[in-house]
């Protein structure tokens, strides 16, 4: 496996490109940021660079499945429900998981994929 120098660059860029599409598409549109590239607002990449890499850190200790769970439920738990009481974002279509705006299936399946990316990188800076 060929090293990785900077994982959270090329996570961050990922990140950045995926949610850009998400409000391209019309899916879900960010409130009131000061800084927004592509409609994205800067620290949403940056969250996303800090929960692979804490992805990565659980996974490191418990395997890549309990490191995918626990970033996917303090996003299902704690992120999405504090980001949409604060009108940080908002699904354009109503859907809901647990009584949570949590958006499609299709949410929780990028989650899962996005913490597989994530620990992938972050593994290959270390090999």
């Amino acid at each position: 496996m060929r090293k990785l120098s900077h994982p959270g660059a090329v996570m961050g860029l990922f990140a950045l490109g995926l949610e850009a599409t998400g409000v391209a598409s019309g899916a879900y549109v960010y409130g009131d940021f000061p800084i927004k590239i592509l409609g994205v607002p800067l620290c949403i990449p940056i969250m996303w660079v800090l929960m692979m890499a804490l992805a990565y850190f659980v996974s490191e200790r418990y395997g890549p499945a309990v490191g995918v769970l626990a970033v996917c439920g303090v996003d299902l738990m704690i992120l999405e429900p504090i980001a949409y009481s604060l009108n940080w974002w908002r699904w354009e279509s109503p859907y809901s998981l647990l009584l949570i705006p949590f958006g499609t299936v299709a949410n929780a399946l990028v989650w899962g994929g996005m913490c597989l990316i994530g620990i992938k990188l972050w593994e290959m800076k270390k090999n």
